[in-house]
């Protein structure tokens, strides 16, 4: 299963798309046209579990309680490797990795397609821009080449990015019915 994956030192775009395989169990692909550089997936029906792979790793993303707004960033061996925290009365939420590595997912503007990760060390990091009226490829992925040679764990922050408007996209709708 890991040997489908490209590397993503071997990465020559800046944007990646997102294809969604699947209906009612559906997974998504991080692809540039040609390639597979990651697969975002849920370990179980209800979504409770994600798991978010790329080459040589696996992330498992669950929530820190059944109460609990925090998700944590787990690896296969369960080793805690951060953690997710919406904020309270506000759009943005905060990502906090072991290694001491901070960043915030964001929409920068009040009515946007586009969900941003910016780091105060970094700068703008990523974009996830959500395609109008798209099944199939419902998001684009758009950063700094550079950035990958800095943060070594950009393609967990991209498919983290992924699962978070996912989840955002899913709360909408729910608060609509």
């Amino acid at each position: 299963m890991m040997d489908q994956f490209r590397s993503f030192d071997q990465l020559r775009t800046s944007e990646l798309t997102v294809l969604r395989h699947g209906f009612f169990k559906p997974w998504f692909e991080l692809t540039d046209g040609q390639f597979c550089y990651g697969k975002l997936s849920y370990g179980n029906f209800w979504k409770t579990i994600t798991v978010l792979e790329i080459e040589k790793k696996t992330w498992v993303i669950k929530r820190k309680g059944v109460f609990k707004r925090s998700f944590l960033i787990n690896d296969t061996n369960e080793m805690n490797l951060g953690q997710v925290t919406p904020e309270i009365w506000s759009r943005r939420i905060r990502l906090s990795m072991n290694d001491g590595f901070e960043a915030v997912y964001l929409n920068k503007k009040l009515i946007s397609r586009t969900f941003s990760l910016t780091s105060d060390q970094f700068g703008d990091i990523l974009n996830v821009r959500t395609a109008l009226w798209s099944i199939k490829r419902p998001f684009q992925i758009s950063f700094d080449l550079n950035m990958l040679k800095q943060i070594p764990d950009l393609p967990l922050l991209a498919l983290l990015g992924i699962n978070l408007v996912l989840i955002k996209q899913a709360k909408a709708a729910n608060a609509a019915s």
